[in-house]
């Protein structure tokens, strides 16, 4: 849902999505952030990568620290459980915050460290994704 909500806000800003990729929150993938975002890396077609993540689990902070090492491509995420308490039990996959670390928040400082923009809100993610694509081209 979130990935509709995304695709819908860059629509309405006229920016494309080369493709949509739901990897799901099961502790069992068929792919992982990290193979997905290999894959974006090299597609001539994709300027910059949104990665949506959920609190609990290692892929997202994993990704993001592949991504500082690999990516030339900017890597834009929204972690979703911000306002989650810890302990409470989250999201479609049952996703859990650890007690002892895991929360959506620690999970984006560590995005943020590896150079990940941070969409700070679901209402924002047409304008982060915008700001950084004219950021790039300034850059360029």
């Amino acid at each position: 849902t979130l990935g509709y909500e995304a695709a819908s806000q860059m629509k309405a800003l006229g920016i494309g999505v080369s493709a949509s990729v739901g990897i799901g929150g099961d502790p069992i993938n068929g792919s992982s952030f990290k193979d997905i975002l290999q894959l974006f890396e090299r597609d001539d077609d994709t300027d910059a990568v949104v990665m949506i993540g959920e609190i609990g689990g290692p892929q997202e902070a994993e990704a993001a620290i592949w991504a500082r090492d690999n990516m030339r491509k900017p890597l834009i995420a929204y972690i979703a459980g911000l306002s989650a308490p810890k302990g409470r039990r989250m999201g479609h996959a049952g996703a859990i915050i650890s007690a002892f670390g895991e929360s959506a928040q620690e999970k984006v400082e560590i995005l943020k460290e590896a150079g990940v923009v941070i969409v700070p809100t679901p209402a924002s993610f047409g304008e982060v994704v915008a700001d950084t694509l004219a950021r790039m081209k300034k850059a360029a």
